[in-house]
């Protein structure tokens, strides 16, 4: 085995093409058969797919998606219909993604909407996109705790959010945010306008999420940054979750 070959690659940081080299220096009758071209096409691409491959379960990790979930076991019921399905099309092309678009997705509890989101979360980062998972309350307080602490540790919060492809609100409006919280809230959305991508799942439409942010203008905007060409996505009725606890 070329041992010298193999510490040269590791030393230009090629680890999987030394890895690669390390299974075809293995096999005699296999590398005579290769012609320079093959043998060095075999190595580069080993080592761009494991870059790739690492990369994304980098993502995937600091991603914080709560449901290893994937586009293909979504369920295309009739109690979610046609319209789901067609929303669904469009979610797959990923063209919302790489125009910044966002998506809202609106179902009653236990309806599949953290289920759904974490796998167009997880189809993003398969997409090389940076992306992380937020409970929107939780989002909204930690960003407050920050401006209270400064305004460099508040700036380098919405810097660190800015730098996702994609962020995932989840639980939007569940219950009413403080006057700090929305103010967070306007900042990081109005930092990804037209941008960066946001997935926001809620149990209310945008008229309900203004009631609840208290009619004001800096509410008005933060619904309006959400909602403002995003697409719409509804989920079917009733309780999956309760469903399928029954069923067991």
């Amino acid at each position: 085995m070329n041992v010298q070959i193999r510490e040269m690659m590791r030393s230009l940081k090629l680890k999987y093409a030394a890895e690669a080299w390390a299974g075809l220096d293995g096999d005699e009758k296999l590398l005579a058969k290769l012609s320079l071209d093959d043998a060095l096409i075999t190595l580069l691409t080993a080592e761009i797919n494991g870059r790739a491959a690492a990369r994304e379960a980098m993502l995937m990790q600091t991603s914080k998606i709560p449901v290893p979930a994937d586009l293909s076991q979504i369920d295309y019921d009739d109690n979610r219909g046609p319209e789901f399905a067609k929303a669904m099309a469009r979610v797959k092309g990923m063209s919302w993604l790489e125009a910044g678009g966002n998506i809202c997705l609106f179902g009653s509890s236990g309806s599949g909407k953290t289920f759904v989101s974490s796998a167009i979360a997880r189809e993003a980062v398969r997409k090389g996109r940076p992306v992380r998972f937020f409970n929107a309350r939780d989002l909204a307080a930690s960003l407050a705790e920050k401006r209270s602490q400064g305004e460099h540790v508040y700036m380098t919060a919405r810097k660190s959010i800015l730098r996702c492809g994609l962020i995932v609100l989840d639980d939007f409006c569940l219950t009413a945010p403080s006057a700090e919280e929305i103010q967070s809230l306007f900042d990081i959305l109005n930092d990804r306008a037209g941008k960066h991508s946001v997935l926001v799942t809620s149990q209310k439409d945008c008229t309900r999420w203004m009631e609840e942010m208290g009619i004001s203008a800096i509410g008005e905007a933060v619904a309006e940054r959400l909602d403002a060409g995003a697409l719409e996505i509804t989920l079917g009725t009733g309780s999956r979750r309760r469903k399928a606890n029954e069923s067991k």
